[in-house]
């Protein structure tokens, strides 16, 4: 499936994709100084094995603490496609991940916050290797069978993704291409979306992507990715997956960022900002705008 999904995103490119570095293990001090302060995005192959949730999560595992837990679901691609949002019981989603046959419109149970929905879990991983140096984290989980996709975006925060079962192929633009980019009028709080859909990419409309030095990597089970704030990436599930990310901030990231989104978003809510097209509302069949 990688292989071929390589292909195919290459076949819409004149330049090859590139391959992101590997490194093996590496100490906090040195990924510090090597990656988080001259912002390079890597992929990490052997820091996951002592970890709680490689060792015991699944999808049965999560059918059994997930009882009596609601949860919104994803279908499709939100960022560059409809937003469809759906809201129910968290183990029925579960099981049609498990059930999945038919990937143009599959059920995504996407950033699900570890904090609000699973705190018990924050003890079975370790992003210290990136959450030592800042003063904010954010985790969330990432359960979806294969052909998920998360449309290229950036993210106010430097963001380790770690994949516990399956895998997924990371695609990475760094943001000083953004000119290359097509920045959207899409509205999602945190992020900035790009109009560019490679599912449905028109070469004449989007010509400057030409131009992007786009690095192209697949993580296995017990590997993870980090990708550095602003660096704009797509994300494909090519198996079932299970992720485990986590979002950190410096002070200074997570005061701009509030600063910089907190009018926004209050407007937005109040159905006054950004309302024609965004990622986190949605209408109900009674024609009520439905906040995710």
């Amino acid at each position: 499936m990688s292989q071929e999904l390589r292909n195919r995103i290459q076949s819409l490119l004149d330049k090859p994709l590139l391959d992101l570095e590997t490194i093996d293990k590496i100490s906090h001090k040195d990924f510090l100084n090597n990656y988080i302060k001259k912002r390079k995005p890597v992929k990490i192959t052997n820091m996951m094995g002592d970890w709680g949730a490689t060792k015991k999560w699944s999808l049965d595992y999560f059918e059994e603490i997930g009882k009596n837990k609601q949860a919104y679901i994803s279908k499709g691609n939100i960022r560059q496609q409809e937003t469809k949002w759906e809201y129910g019981n968290f183990i029925d989603y579960v099981k049609q991940i498990r059930n999945a046959k038919d990937h143009k419109d599959v059920t995504y149970l996407a950033n699900l916050s570890i904090i609000r929905m699973f705190p018990e879990l924050k003890e079975d991983v370790d992003f210290s290797i990136l959450s030592d140096h800042k003063v904010k984290d954010s985790m969330s989980i990432w359960i979806g069978p294969k052909g998920t996709i998360t449309g290229f975006h950036q993210d106010r925060a430097d963001n380790i993704l770690a994949q516990v079962k399956g895998s997924k192929v990371w695609l990475i633009v760094d943001d000083k291409q953004s000119k290359y980019m097509y920045r959207s009028k899409k509205f999602e709080p945190g992020s900035i979306l790009s109009e560019i859909d490679l599912e449905n990419f028109d070469r004449d409309k989007y010509p400057l992507l030409q131009e992007a030095d786009i690095y192209y990597v697949e993580i296995n089970a017990g590997e993870m990715v980090f990708n550095p704030k602003n660096f704009w990436h797509c994300v494909y599930s090519t198996d079932t997956s299970l992720s485990v990310n986590c979002m950190s901030y410096t002070n200074y990231d997570y005061i701009e960022g509030k600063l910089k989104s907190f009018a926004k978003v209050s407007l937005h809510n109040l159905g006054l900002y950004g309302t024609e097209d965004c990622v986190c509302h949605f209408i109900d069949d009674n024609g009520k705008r439905i906040r995710r």
